[in-house]
């Protein structure tokens, strides 16, 4: 996810594990606290925007390719979750005469449309609310056309002619690099609404009887394998191969799909769908349902009956620990659960899991979810 202010700052954040980065979602992320500009002003699609060099690789029909309606997955500013997709949320993506329109599950909102590079389609969405009221956010999709078709990924995607190469790329290194036959390679990144190159190293090698492309040296390079004359890292193949990004027959068709997926993914509909009561907040399921559509019981005392799953502790910067119990609505819905804290309380002694108690606590929220704060809680016989 990168982050910068009309290109001045550029903070990226990937997660690593055994060595393998995930990049967080599809999207690249730009806010802007600078000049407001109207998003949807720029929905012409326009070329590349980025250097001459970059012409060179324009794909026939690209723009083409992106017109239609589409299931896909952003993070956008206007999206009140207090969570945030790796992959992104799932939004409806309509692309028309040049302009974008996206839907989060509630209502249509314009976002500009560009080419930043032949690998790369840049959306533009005003930040209408909080300290960045006035800027821009720019959402970056990393995409390549493969036997004639658009394919979108995150990670990294470009192409190659022989030895030569562009791949578009996110993260710490992220940016378009350029590869010539000769072996040179530079990376060109913005700065201040400019770009800028600096030279970087390439090496093509083979594996396991494929041709891989390497840019840049040590934990934070960036790998492709060709696939005919298309690149992409295994983290593009593994996005697009999940369907994130699909064809949808029209953009009410989109909607649809996106907001069951909304619904599917949500806990307070999958609350409900399991028997949750909106409005009682006695069970773990009817807490979690009336949770999500009361804010106002935040703060508020609740008294439920629930199984006993597991419990943990942490330890403040003072050295107190407090412990926590995991509570759910039986054992077939171990994936909904609330979390109670105890406090300075203690949990009953010769607690086992899936022991039935009763607990009372004030209603707080935990990653997004609905927590207790303060808890006690007695053994049912």
């Amino acid at each position: 996810m990168n982050l910068r202010c009309d290109g001045s700052m550029r903070i990226s954040v990937r997660m690593w594990t055994m060595k393998t980065c995930l990049a967080i979602g599809i999207t690249a992320l730009v806010l802007t606290g600078c000049k407001k500009k109207d998003a949807g002003s720029e929905g012409s699609v326009k070329a590349a925007e980025g250097p001459s060099a970059f012409s060179a690789w324009t794909q026939k029909d690209a723009a083409k390719l992106w017109d239609g309606a589409w299931t896909s997955r952003m993070n956008l500013q206007s999206n009140k979750k207090k969570t945030m997709s790796m992959a992104g949320e799932p939004v409806a993506l309509e692309i028309k005469d040049g302009k974008a329109t996206v839907n989060g599950g509630d209502k249509d909102q314009p976002l500009g449309f560009s080419f930043e590079a032949p690998c790369a389609a840049k959306f533009a969405e005003e930040i209408t609310e909080g300290s960045m009221k006035g800027g821009t956010s720019y959402i970056t999709m990393l995409f390549v056309v493969q036997n004639g078709e658009l394919v979108v990924g995150s990670g990294a995607g470009g192409y190659r002619k022989g030895k030569a190469a562009i791949v578009c790329s996110e993260g710490m290194d992220g940016g378009i690099h350029i590869v010539e036959d000769n072996g040179t390679c530079v990376t060109w990144s913005q700065k201040f609404k400019e770009w800028e190159k600096k030279p970087n190293t390439c090496v093509w090698s083979q594996k396991d009887g494929k041709d891989v492309l390497t840019i840049g040296t040590g934990d934070w390079s960036t790998v492709v394998v060709a696939d005919g004359d298309v690149l992409e890292s295994e983290q593009f193949t593994e996005w697009s191969s999940k369907s994130y990004h699909k064809r949808a027959k029209d953009f009410a068709d989109a909607k649809a799909q996106t907001l069951a997926k909304i619904k599917e993914s949500d806990p307070a509909e999958q609350a409900k769908a399991a028997g949750g009561v909106v409005g009682k907040t006695d069970t773990v399921l009817s807490l979690i349902a009336t949770a999500a559509s009361d804010p106002a019981l935040k703060g508020k005392p609740v008294e439920l009956t629930a199984l006993y799953l597991n419990s943990g502790s942490s330890t403040d910067k003072s050295g107190k620990t407090t412990e926590s119990m995991v509570l759910v609505e039986s054992k077939e819905q171990l994936k909904l659960s609330i979390t109670c804290e105890l406090g300075d309380n203690k949990a009953p002694e010769g607690l086992v899991q899936y022991d039935k108690v009763t607990v009372k606590g004030t209603l707080d929220e935990s990653f997004g979810k609905p927590a207790l704060q303060g808890c006690t809680a007695t053994k049912v016989p």
